[in-house]
Parts: C-alpha cells; sequence; structure tokens
C-alpha cells in the first residue's frame, strides 16, 4: 500500500478520526471544562484531559505526516509558519495571472484561520468534547471521500 493509494488515504484519516473521537471520549469523561479553557488553569489535572491531549497529538501528527506524503500545494497546515514562509517565497507571489502553487498556500491559510475562528466559536457553544465531535464527524467524511478521488491512469 503507497503514500498515495485511495485505501491508504482513507485509512490514514480514518485513523485520524478515532484518533479525534478518543479524545472528545476522554475530555468528556475527565470532567474538565475545556481543552482550551483559560491560559492560567492547566488542562491535564488528570490522566483522563492528559490523555485527551495525547490523543490530539496523535491525530494531528498523523495528519501532518500525510499531508506532505501527498505532497500537494496544499501542504500540511498543522505548522502555519512554514506554509506562511513557503507563501513568501513562491516565484509567482506577486503574478496577476493564476498560480496554483501561490494561489492553494494562500486558500490553505485562509481556511486554516476560518477553521480557528469556526472552532474557537464552538468551543465557547458547546465545549471541547461536542467540537471535538464535531471534528471526528468531518474527518469520518473526509475518510469516504478519498474514494471519490480518481485514480492515475496507468500508461499501457
Amino acid at each position: 500500500m503507497g503514500p498515495k493509494t485511495r485505501a491508504w488515504l482513507m485509512l490514514g484519516t480514518f485513523i485520524q478520526a478515532l484518533f479525534t473521537m478518543s479524545a472528545a471520549l476522554t475530555i468528556w469523561q475527565s470532567g474538565a471544562a475545556s481543552v482550551a479553557d483559560n491560559r492560567g488553569d492547566p488542562l491535564w489535572t488528570n490522566v483522563l484531559s492528559f490523555t485527551c491531549v495525547a490523543f490530539l497529538s496523535l491525530s494531528l501528527g498523523l495528519q501532518g505526516i500525510m499531508g506532505k506524503r501527498i505532497n500537494t500545494q496544499f501542504t500540511t497546515t498543522i505548522v502555519l509558519t512554514t506554509t506562511w514562509c513557503e507563501l513568501m517565497t513562491d516565484p509567482n507571489f506577486f503574478k496577476r495571472r493564476y498560480a496554483p502553487s501561490r494561489d492553494h498556500k494562500i486558500m490553505a491559510i485562509a481556511t486554516l484561520f476560518f477553521g480557528g475562528f469556526c472552532g474557537r466559536c464552538m468551543i465557547d457553544k458547546i465545549g471541547s468534547a461536542g467540537t471535538l465531535g464535531v471534528g471526528t464527524g468531518l474527518r469520518f467524511l473526509i475518510a469516504l471521500s478519498w474514494y471519490l478521488v480518481p485514480g492515475k491512469e496507468t500508461k499501457a
């Protein structure tokens, strides 16, 4: 199974969804108010809340590896600084016409900020467990959507 096959992408994204679901369940069972409550109050006051952070780290780490393996212009937005630096050094940065290398990075950065804003709003309304539950559902839908991506044609 190669790093660009549909099966690998579906399986990896499904595993990310399982890690996110595990994070949602552990923060819900821990009794902690939120993952991102207040900077002055540490989250890891008990084993379950610390386990939530571990599951989130596993999910994001797998996402980062998969993003690098696919090697598209969208890259991984786990580290915003990397994507920002790649955008600033893009040779097509000042061109007026369509430039996929630049435009895809701008889209990735914009959607990252939009997603962060939406996530923070959801945490305020439904809490961390609910927000992570929504994230689990989205990751599961993404895992299913990999099936719809057409494969490369093989030369006979």
